[in-house]
Formats: C-alpha cells, sequence, structure tokens
C-alpha cells in the first residue's frame, strides 16, 4: 500500500514538470513566432531618411503629396545639387535621394545599404513619377560587392556568430564555475577574438568584404557583447541563460531587420529597440565599414562596448562574490565540554 502511495505522489510531480517544459516552449515559440511576423509580414517604412534635390517651389509640392500619400514614412533633407545628395547617401545620412530637374526624375539609391530602402523608394517615386507624368531614372549609386550580390553578408556574418557565441558564454560558465575565478573571465574575452578571427577570415575569403582587421574586430565585440552578459546569467543560476536567448535571439533578430535592412519598417515598439540590441547595430556597423567607408559607425561600437563591458564587470564582480563566500571561514560555536553533576552517576568526588 505504501509502496502505491509513493508511486501515486512522484508521477504527477513528473507530470507537472512535463507539462510545465510543453508550456515554456510553447510559449517561446510563440513570443517569436509573434515578434518576427510582426516585424516582416507587412514592411513598411517609417521615417525613411531620404535626401530631395531641386527648387523649393517642386520639391515642396513632391514632399506633400508623398507624405499625403504616405504619412510618416520618409523624412526629409534638402540637397542643392545631386553630388552633395550622393555625399549624403555615401556618409549614410540618408537612404536614397530624389533628384528633380525638368520632365524627369531621377532617384539615387544605396543596394548595398539594403535591399528594402532602396526598393520602398523606388516604388513610391514610381508611383509619384507615373501619377504626375514623369519618368523616373534609378542609379544605384553604392552598388554590392561582385561576390556579396545581395549585399546580405554584413548580416549574414554577425548572425553566424550569434548562436556560437551564446554557447560560448553559457558554456563558460558552466565549465569555469570552479575553475581560478580569472578564466571565467578570459574564457569568453578569448573565445569571442577567436570567433572574430575566423569569421573574419571566411567573409573574406567566401564574400569578398575586404577590411579584415576592422571586421574581426567589430564580430570580435559583438561576439562578447554576447558571451559576457550570458555567462553572467549562467553563473547567478543557469536558468537564467534563458533571458539572454530572449535578448539575444527572441527579440535581437525582429529588431535587426534582417538581411534586408528592415529596421526602420517595423513596428514602433521594435524600432525604439533597434539602436540597443547587439544584432542589429553589428550588422550595420560591418555594413557600414565595408560599402560606406565606415561612415556612422561610432554609435554602434560604444553599443557593442557598453554591452562587452557590462558583461566583463558583471563576471568580475560575480566571481569575486563567489570566491568570498566560498573562502569566507564558516563561525562554529565554541564546544564546552560537559561538566559533571553532582547526583549523576558519572559524578566522582
Amino acid at each position: 500500500m505504501a509502496r502505491h502511495t509513493a508511486r501515486a505522489r512522484r508521477f504527477p510531480a513528473r507530470y507537472r514538470a512535463l507539462a510545465g517544459f510543453i508550456v515554456a516552449s510553447a510559449a517561446f515559440a510563440a513570443i517569436f513566432v509573434a515578434l518576427t511576423l510582426s516585424a516582416f509580414h507587412a514592411p513598411a517604412p517609417h521615417d525613411l531618411p531620404v535626401g530631395i534635390v531641386g527648387s523649393a517651389a517642386v520639391t515642396g509640392h513632391l514632399e506633400h503629396a508623398v507624405n499625403s500619400a504616405v504619412p510618416g514614412a520618409f523624412r526629409w533633407h534638402s540637397y542643392p545639387s545631386a553630388a552633395s545628395a550622393r555625399a549624403g547617401i555615401a556618409r549614410r545620412v540618408v537612404d536614397g535621394a530624389l533628384v528633380v530637374s525638368g520632365a524627369n526624375l531621377r532617384l539615387l539609391v544605396a543596394q548595398a545599404g539594403g535591399t528594402a530602402p532602396a526598393q520602398a523608394l523606388t516604388r513610391v517615386f514610381g508611383i509619384v513619377a507615373s501619377h504626375s507624368g514623369h519618368h523616373l531614372v534609378v542609379a544605384d549609386v553604392v552598388p554590392p560587392l561582385a561576390r556579396d550580390t545581395q549585399a546580405l553578408s554584413s548580416w549574414f556574418v554577425v548572425l553566424s556568430v550569434l548562436i556560437p557565441s551564446l554557447a560560448a558564454g553559457s558554456a563558460s560558465a558552466m565549465a569555469f564555475r570552479r575553475a581560478r575565478p580569472w578564466w571565467a573571465v578570459a574564457a569568453p574575452v578569448a573565445a569571442a577574438v577567436a570567433i572574430g578571427v575566423v569569421a573574419a577570415a571566411i567573409a573574406d575569403g567566401l564574400a569578398g568584404l575586404g577590411h579584415y582587421a576592422v571586421i574581426a574586430g567589430l564580430v570580435a565585440l559583438f561576439s562578447l557583447a554576447v558571451s559576457a552578459p550570458t555567462a553572467v546569467l549562467g553563473r547567478i543560476w543557469p536558468p537564467l541563460v534563458a533571458l539572454a536567448l530572449l535578448a539575444f535571439i527572441v527579440f535581437g533578430i525582429p529588431v535587426s531587420g534582417g538581411p534586408a535592412n528592415l529596421a526602420s519598417f517595423t513596428p514602433g515598439f521594435l524600432r525604439a529597440l533597434s539602436p540597443a540590441l547587439p544584432l542589429g547595430v553589428a550588422a550595420s556597423a560591418v555594413r557600414n565599414v565595408v560599402y560606406f567607408g565606415g561612415h556612422a559607425t561610432v554609435q554602434y561600437v560604444w553599443t557593442l562596448a557598453a554591452w562587452a563591458a557590462a558583461g566583463v564587470v558583471g563576471l568580475i564582480l560575480v566571481t569575486a562574490l563567489r570566491r568570498t563566500a566560498v573562502t569566507r571561514p564558516e563561525l562554529v560555536p565554541p564546544v564546552v565540554p560537559s561538566q559533571p553533576v553532582p547526583g549523576r552517576p558519572e559524578y566522582a568526588p
């Protein structure tokens, strides 16, 4: 009877653990699918920076017509000439520029900056040209490299490093839990450097991205920005690594805008996170180095450095606190020998 009672108690606990695992897995998938589809199922530009060249009368009328058709889609920058608009594109101030001259509209785009902005500009201004009786001429002023034909490699090289970096952070938290304290900090740093060196070499060999040293440094910094915070969570309590997965994958991928650079096309709550999460920041930094001479890259480097520094400092603190807790001697009350009591058998006068 006692055996049956113990078995009946044990099975519900197993079922509860299984049910919790299934619910957690389904919730994880539901959040990921919801965020990804929210970002990419119907992308529309929001506050996309666009240059415009032409007389004030003509450009003002055109801006008003576009703003009425697609409210909030574009943020306009006026340029005095097509050459200055090209410079604005090259410096990552604008994603494209419309040059209004005579009967033609000339659209300057940068396919290397992401196919999504270039296609959105071409589609919207193509409609404007057809309605106004103009002919739209599209010129790609920053085309993709010969071996990076869709300009997707900048995003995919960073994405490919994301999972190994999460694994490195989690594994280092487990493998070096009882090792010397400095190993816990050195392990994710060394892994990040190795990942950056290898990833940049492969990216250059396959896609011809060039800029080996800079890309290796950026990828290593991104890897550390992911692995160090993950290691901190793993050392505090291993199940907390799920928070790193939630931040860097579940939110990080939709926020990044994907390989087509759709970061400006996502809903507002995702656009607000775009400047803060490492994946999109690192991909933009690599893209700007490869195609735009490194312009508009400093802020991305600072963001990655902040994540990496926070992770390393957190590792140092957690390791030091754990070491202090282990080495601190326990206070044991002194043992006072019992005194014989008169009247008891052991008492001997």
